[in-house]
């Protein structure tokens, strides 16, 4: 009797630890998002100080006003005051609200005309590239200088989302920088442990890598194995295509089954799998 209650216990605290945590997470996420709220909600007030200002100078200038110096330099000032708030109201809780989960950081510099991001990338639990950019906030905001990859396509990224969205640029930016760094670590990874599989192709990007195995059997047979990449936020292709010579071997069980395990796990951890279940040699 005291070992099933001593049981009925212990399943009593797993079940309230388990509760605590759940709790834990949400309060934490009921955080981000206030803090998300309110850059939203500063960031509305002072775009709207700014479009006040713009309207009544057009206004004077449509209906050939004469402008007073002190209050067009004064309007201007305000104008460009409101912006860089809201953009600087913004950027500061995009840095308490990804203090709370994890990301990239947020530095402000030159008297908060522009700010600096870091990009921490990892792979496996490994610490891998950090990369860096500054973005100028003096009107609308615009990258200054970064120590991205050229092959990477921050210009295009920029263009679709800076301007209409800078949270979802900076979180865009941050998945894609870490899969980028994911790939290319497991292309390293590849030569390094997987000594029997020749890369035969990796662009600048990888989201393009094409492997030549060698299928075990009574005969020998080299297969290749083409992995494509269509999601740029993931480590993870979205295509695979095995082919050899021997049109059998690549519609075996076996092989339909090595796909499906290039396409779920990481390109060195499957080829190493495989190699244990004496697919590859």
């Amino acid at each position: 009797m005291d070992g099933v209650l001593g049981h009925l216990m212990a399943l009593e605290r797993d079940g309230m630890g388990q509760q605590d945590q759940h709790e834990s997470q949400r309060l934490e996420m009921l955080k981000v998002r206030a803090v998300t709220l309110r850059a939203q909600r500063d960031q509305l007030k002072h775009q709207a100080d700014a479009v006040k200002v713009r309207r009544i100078l057009k206004d004077k200038i449509s209906k050939d006003l004469p402008l007073d110096d002190v209050d067009a330099a004064g309007g201007f000032i305000d104008l460009q005051k409101s912006l860089l708030t809201a953009w600087r109201m913004q950027l500061k809780d995009l840095q308490r609200a990804h203090h709370l989960i994890g990301g990239y950081d947020l530095v402000e510099c030159k008297e908060g005309k522009s700010v600096c991001v870091s990009f921490h990338t990892a792979f496996e639990g490994v610490y891998l590239e950090t990369y860096n950019m500054e973005l100028d906030l003096t009107r609308t905001v615009q990258i200054s200088r970064h120590n991205i990859p050229p092959s990477f396509p921050l210009e295009s990224i920029a263009k679709q989302i800076l301007q209409k969205d800078l949270k979802a640029f900076l979180q865009t930016l941050s998945q894609k920088l870490n899969a980028f760094a994911g790939r290319r670590q497991q292309v390293c990874l590849l030569k390094e442990l997987v000594g029997s599989v020749e890369v035969m192709e990796s662009n600048q990007l990888c989201n393009i890598l094409v492997l030549m195995c060698t299928a075990q059997g009574e005969t020998p047979k080299a297969v290749l194995c083409t992995l494509e990449y269509g999601d740029l936020t993931q480590c993870l292709p979205t295509r695979v295509s095995i082919e050899c010579e021997d049109k059998t071997l690549s519609e075996s069980p076996q092989w339909k089954k090595n796909q499906s395990l290039l396409l779920e796990s990481p390109a060195h951890t499957a080829l190493l799998t495989m190699r244990r279940m004496g697919s590859i040699a």
